[in-house]
């Protein structure tokens, strides 16, 4: 692990939030997946991970780590989009009733974010903006320290 790295966040298995309909999804042997879809429109999610989940509806762990309050977090991914910069990470912060507090989406190249003091829980959403080909093999989370290293 790098100095700084939380974790490394894979792709995972596909959730009911994806809109992935017509597209041709491929798991590579190294683990990456690739996504093609020409039509897909801006703004779908290509994939959700959670901080929090519902074990009893669900039936899974959640892919995020828990994070301190008012800490300073970059998202470092190994994503090839075509054409380049055309996907967009959303991070989602609610409360711990489920409420959604605010939403930060975050652009290439700077992909920092700060977790809020009243934050209970999290979600970071892979949105499509004009993708028409995604390699993804992976993203990590890593802490920021006061100074903006890691």
């Amino acid at each position: 692990m790098r100095r700084g790295e939380i974790a490394i966040v894979r792709w995972g298995s596909p959730n009911s939030r994806a809109s992935l309909y017509g597209s041709a999804l491929t798991l590579k042997a190294t683990g990456e997946i690739e996504v093609v879809n020409r039509l897909m429109p801006s703004g779908t999610t290509l994939q959700e991970w959670y901080s929090y989940t519902d074990y009893q509806s669900v039936r899974g762990a959640p892919s995020l780590p828990l994070l301190h309050h008012g800490k300073t977090y970059r998202i470092d991914a190994v994503i090839a989009a075509t054409p380049a910069d055309s996907v967009i990470f959303d991070v989602r912060y609610y409360d711990r009733f489920n409420g959604l507090l605010r939403t930060e989406v975050l652009y290439a190249p700077s992909r920092s974010f700060e977790y809020p003091a009243d934050c209970h829980h999290y979600t970071i959403r892979l949105l499509n903006a004009g993708c028409d080909r995604l390699e993804f093999a992976s993203f990590a989370l890593l802490e920021v320290d006061e100074h903006g290293q890691q």
